[in-house]
């Protein structure tokens, strides 16, 4: 077995979900392998909670008190290109394995597959060259925010987030949301004497789906290919606390995509504009994923391109995404970014989580072409 995909799998063991102990388990792991092959490696350990004032601060919706941040370099390397990768899954998903030319597993599409892809195609690059391998990507991003603060700086960069091979080159944003609907309390035998609050949340829906379709009339070249490019979804209702007694509150909790040039005040605003009336009160909390792109032209873009066009003999999609990334965070520091990676984004999250082998070694292959340039 090629050690990439046995080191995959060694990966794929550690069950690193978000704001678990295994998520400084995983980061040991990156540690440990890229001292294996003799290189320098540098590692921290943050209590988040020092910069949650932070005005810059990314969002983190599960609780944490330790991030651990891992970067290594071949000896001598001046870190001028750079692999950034997180190692925190979400939760479930099926048990690692190989089978018929897949790699199967939770965070096997996100992100470790193109995480170890990119180590190993560091691995045998030249010695300008650096990995650093952050985790909270998932709920907002804080590892990589944690390794901008400690200096982490390269001139160029590549996510290995699943892209199925394309290049991305712009991330839509999104916020985290929560409105709160008021109601009156009263005994469900006398409901006329209260005011359900469920009775508000068609009114609200309704809103929040018009919204969605003027935010998506004129929707840059990069992203227009998405049936929805800056999608509004409701993820959870919560109200009640008895059958027979009339909801005093009913939360809605959901994802609301940010559009590309959109600064995240303008994008509040508008939605507690389109809420104005129905007595919502609007909070934000969790991940705060700006928007970010770099031109199709850039010097990253050109030679990422020509490095993938040498190993397909063909020239890779150039594209934008409906999600947002760590690639915000490095672009907002100076850092050309894009993501290139193997796997489908639409298997990420879920119960069948798989990347295809050949797309894992392929991608190894360009990324190493690409450093080597």
């Amino acid at each position: 077995m090629d050690p990439l995909l046995s080191d995959l799998l060694g990966l794929l063991e550690i069950r690193s979900v978000g704001g678990s102990a295994a998520e400084i388990e995983a980061q040991r792991w990156v540690a440990g392998t890229l001292r294996g092959w003799g290189w320098d490696v540098e590692t921290w350990v943050d209590d988040p909670a020092g910069v949650r004032s932070a005005g810059d601060h990314p969002g983190m919706e599960v609780p944490r008190d330790r991030v651990m941040g891992v970067i290594g370099r071949p000896p001598g390397s001046t870190g001028t290109r750079l692999i950034l990768g997180h190692t925190d899954v979400v939760p479930g998903g099926p048990p690692p394995r190989l089978e018929s030319g897949r790699i199967v597993g939770r965070g096997a599409v996100d992100m470790k597959a193109g995480l170890v892809a990119g180590m190993y195609a560091a691995r045998s690059a030249p010695a300008h060259c650096a990995v650093c391998v952050v985790s909270g990507e998932e709920d907002g991003g804080i590892g990589a925010y944690l390794a901008l603060r400690h200096g982490l700086t390269a001139r160029q960069c590549v996510i290995p987030e699943p892209t199925d091979l394309a290049i991305v080159a712009a991330n839509a944003g999104s916020l985290t949301f929560r409105v709160v609907l008021p109601g009156v309390a009263a005994h469900g035998a006398r409901r006329w004497d209260g005011h359900n609050a469920i009775d508000a949340v068609p009114d609200v829906l309704e809103r929040l789906r018009d919204l969605e379709g003027r935010r998506n009339r004129d929707v840059p070249g990069l992203l227009a290919g998405w049936p929805i490019a800056y999608p509004i979804s409701v993820g959870r209702i919560r109200g009640g606390d008895w059958p027979s007694t009339v909801m005093a509150e009913v939360e809605l909790e959901g994802r609301y995509g940010v559009a590309l040039g959109e600064s995240l005040d303008s994008a509040t605003r508008a939605f507690e504009a389109a809420l104005t009336g129905t007595g919502a009160r609007v909070e934000w909390f969790g991940g705060r994923f700006a928007p970010t792109a770099v031109a199709v032209d850039d010097p990253l873009v050109r030679s990422l391109a020509s490095a993938h066009r040498t190993i397909h003999a063909a020239d890779p999609p150039i594209t934008g995404t409906t999600y947002g990334s760590d690639m915000r965070q490095l672009v907002g520091a100076g850092i050309p970014t894009v993501l290139y990676g193997p796997g489908d984004a639409a298997l990420a999250h879920g119960e069948d989580e798989e990347v295809a082998v050949d797309q894992v070694l392929a991608c190894r292959e360009v990324l190493a072409r690409w450093l080597s340039a």
